[in-house]
């Protein structure tokens, strides 16, 4: 199934787990703790951060009809660029906003020859950002017909890469042991660490980091010119630094 690692990993020393918002009945217990502070008395370190992937599966039915309706021409590129706004939850709609970026913005990759992009891009207002990019650069977009991860994620199996914003696009990707390159924020999310292009995390993403806050520009020209690179090579850095993936 699609979900079961992370959890699985996890609760491996956990006996019960509960879903607890301050209403209701908590069982007598011996301890508690909460879920962000699991590191803590894990003594995890960077080093010993779970990375092993893929986590996440696809399931088999999925990823033969997904793979049979993708694209057989190029090496396929999927994007992701924004996460749902949220105008309701101010704190997260103000985060939203940092980290998302328009459709337009990948225009610069757009052109690249020998790569057919595909749309990862689910939502209401962010979709239909593909209707403004020229009829000719424009992403194959199946998105419509994605019901849920399950399917993302089959359609992420079926790539040669993902290029998505921080949102569960690019976490989803991570899961799946599958080439990612994530777009970070300046004020990046803590998760991703300082001064490095890798993850503990995901030991298949390498991150593209903004140098200005709310600057997106240079950042889109740094993965140009990666996967322009890549494209021409047929074989390069399409994973973590250091580690080769042909396309």
């Amino acid at each position: 199934m699609l979900v079961r690692g992370f959890v699985d990993a996890v609760m491996m020393r956990v006996q019960l787990a509960l879903a607890f918002h301050g209403l209701g009945y908590l069982p007598p217990h011996d301890y508690w703790c909460l879920l962000t502070s699991l590191p803590l008395r894990f003594a995890t370190t960077a080093e010993t951060i779970p990375a092993s992937v893929p986590y996440l599966h696809a399931p088999p039915a999925l990823l033969e009809h997904w793979r049979t309706r993708l694209p057989d021409d190029g090496s396929k590129v999927g994007l992701g660029w924004a996460s749902d706004p949220r105008p309701d939850q101010l704190d997260s709609h103000a985060i939203d906003r940092r980290r998302s970026l328009h459709a337009s913005a990948f225009l610069p990759l757009l052109p690249i020859p020998g790569v057919t992009f595909v749309s990862l891009q689910k939502g209401d207002t962010t979709r239909p950002q593909i209707a403004e990019l020229p009829p000719a650069l424009r992403p194959f977009d199946l998105m419509g017909e994605v019901r849920d991860f399950a399917d993302t994620a089959a359609i992420i199996n079926s790539l040669d890469l993902a290029i998505a914003a921080d949102t569960s696009v690019a976490h989803l990707a991570g899961g799946l042991g599958r080439p990612v390159w994530i777009l970070s924020r300046f004020d990046g999310r803590w998760r991703w660490l300082r001064d490095r292009d890798d993850s503990p995390w995901y030991p298949t993403a390498r991150l593209f980091r903004q140098t200005q806050p709310g600057h997106w520009d240079d950042v889109i020209q740094r993965i140009a010119q990666a996967l322009q690179a890549a494209a021409a090579a047929q074989a390069t850095t399409l994973v973590a630094p250091g580690t080769a993936h042909a396309i």
